[in-house]
């Protein structure tokens, strides 16, 4: 009986060999290589002293990463972009002030107009946190060159609002450059950060980076 049951386990199997997966690794070569870097990132802006309604465009969320070829040109670091959330904080009114209202309204081609917002009251700040909605264009991947003055969504923001975007990144690789903002007496080789807006509007400035001049 014992025999049997040993046998019953190993029928089938050639003894002593290991049955290699195609899709597995192979020690005798290396394992696909994708050269791209691609990672997720949260870029955050201040609104300044700046009240006012801002419209962002899949050409600014392009153009947030730029280094400078000589003082008045630029090109982009980013080759596309995904959004994955937008997380706005408004100043605070102070007590007894009108109530302040924050707001992001997803604008995009193929998706119907959403708001999302909050009132700031006394002490507490406006905060609004959302994600594009669901299969919407908004979702989309954007690219340089194709449907870049798409406008993504409408931000209405108080003075010294905080703006975080969060986005999925494709570094360039091995195509050509894109030129970005046309800068005015740029550092040459600089790495820069853009305006959330935009350079032409300039009112949500980058954190963390040094701001297109």
């Amino acid at each position: 009986m014992q025999g049997r049951r040993n046998l019953k386990k190993t029928r089938g199997k050639a003894p002593g060999r290991k049955t290699a997966s195609l899709g597995g690794a192979n020690r005798l070569q290396p394992p696909p290589f994708i050269p791209t870097i691609s990672l997720s990132h949260k870029f955050r802006f201040e609104n300044g002293a700046n009240n006012g309604n801002f419209n962002i465009t899949r050409g600014n969320l392009l153009n947030l990463l730029l280094v400078t070829p000589t003082a008045i040109t630029s090109v982009r670091l980013l080759e596309a972009v995904r959004l994955k959330m937008v997380e706005v904080w408004g100043n605070p009114v102070a007590l007894g002030s009108p109530p302040a209202i924050t707001s992001v309204e997803w604008i995009g081609e193929n998706s119907p107009s959403t708001v999302v917002s909050d009132r700031g009251m006394g002490v507490r700040p406006a905060h609004v946190r959302t994600s594009p909605p669901g299969d919407s264009s908004n979702r989309w991947w954007s690219i340089s060159g194709t449907s870049e003055s798409d406008i993504l969504f409408m931000l209405a923001i108080q003075a010294n609002s905080v703006i975080d975007i969060t986005l999925e990144l494709r570094f360039v690789e091995t195509e050509s450059p894109t030129a970005g903002d046309v800068p005015t007496g740029a550092t040459i080789g600089q790495l820069y950060g853009d305006y959330l807006d935009g350079l032409a509007s300039g009112k949500l400035a980058p954190e963390g980076y040094i701001a297109l001049p």
